[in-house]
């Protein structure tokens, strides 16, 4: 694997699944559970992959047409995505991350086709032939690298055979967020932009002004019959919720809204807002934000905790 990864996390991994590390060897992996993979079709020709046994329920999104597929997001690696998306197609598939973080990114470099988002500051992150992500960027302590094929300019149009998918970028949750335009609009991807759970505008490089301009581009490009897959849900949100959760987000943006309460994500104080029923993460005014995790299985409650 190409990953750098700390000790710390690499010790938490063994300890969870149980393997070894032998000095100087890669930890065995073991067997991928026969439950830890949901893959369910949206249509015959686009398939989800949940990991609902993961504490963030991951989603990643494979869309195939007639000469290539896309397979967007890769999940947080515990166990390989890859076998999942060979069951389901043989054609050749490019991958697309929504962004940067640990959770997304999972064993990405078992992949030979993975594109950017094309902008000067990603660009400058190639170091010998491989992007290295930050910290910051990967959101866990230590980083990753990868091979990237091909860099996407924003707006472009992916041509599967039969199918055109447009990559938008959409930052807000983080600067190097993308979302997808499937068709005609009739289906948006949104990565973590949007999220049941926890919509955090609260990690680094998260801005809430850029959010807001992103949800209310991507209502633009989808229809009003359409659907959103976010990235830690199974269920799709409605047109009529996504503009609930856009209208939300324009008011914390604009400072007419008054958050809920403050609470402690992982020893960080937040404010929470709720929009209807999607609770949206901001950092108090002047504190910090949602350091990287010590690993993939550090897990944060989302309900809040109290601040110490």
């Amino acid at each position: 694997m190409n990953r750098v990864i700390s000790v710390l996390t690499l010790s938490l991994l063994a300890g969870v699944c149980g393997i070894g590390t032998a000095q100087g060897a890669e930890p065995a992996r073991p067997p991928t559970p026969s439950d830890w993979f949901h893959v369910y079709p949206i249509d015959p020709q686009t398939y989800a992959i949940s990991e609902p046994k993961y504490w963030q329920e991951n989603v990643s999104y494979l869309l195939i047409g007639t000469r290539s597929a896309l397979l967007f997001d890769t999940g947080p690696g515990i166990y390989s995505i890859l076998a999942e998306v060979q069951r389901l197609t043989l054609l050749p598939v490019i991958v697309i991350p929504s962004h940067l973080h640990f959770d997304h990114v999972g064993d990405l470099e078992e992949f030979t086709d993975v594109r950017l988002l094309d902008t000067p500051a990603l660009r400058v992150q190639v170091r010998n032939g491989y992007f290295v992500e930050t910290a910051p960027q990967y959101q866990l302590r230590g980083s990753i690298k990868y091979r990237v094929r091909r860099w996407i300019k924003d707006g472009q149009t992916i041509d599967l055979g039969g199918r055109h998918v447009r990559l938008l970028s959409t930052p807000g949750h983080t600067p190097d967020s993308v979302s997808l335009v499937d068709g005609n609009g009739e289906r948006l991807f949104t990565g973590d932009l949007v999220n049941r759970i926890a919509t955090l505008c609260a990690v680094p490089g998260s801005d809430v002004n850029e959010m807001a301009g992103s949800l209310q581009r991507l209502l633009a490009f989808g229809r009003p019959d359409g659907v959103a897959y976010e990235a830690h849900a199974e269920a799709p949100l409605t047109r009529a919720e996504l503009e609930q959760l856009a209208g939300g987000i324009a008011d914390i943006a604009a400072g007419r809204a008054i958050p809920s309460t403050r609470v402690c994500l992982g020893g960080t104080p937040m404010r929470r807002f709720n929009v209807g029923p999607f609770p949206v993460f901001l950092p108090v005014p002047g504190g910090p934000v949602q350091p990287p995790l010590s690993s993939v299985t550090q897990e944060l409650n989302f309900e809040g905790d109290t601040c110490k």
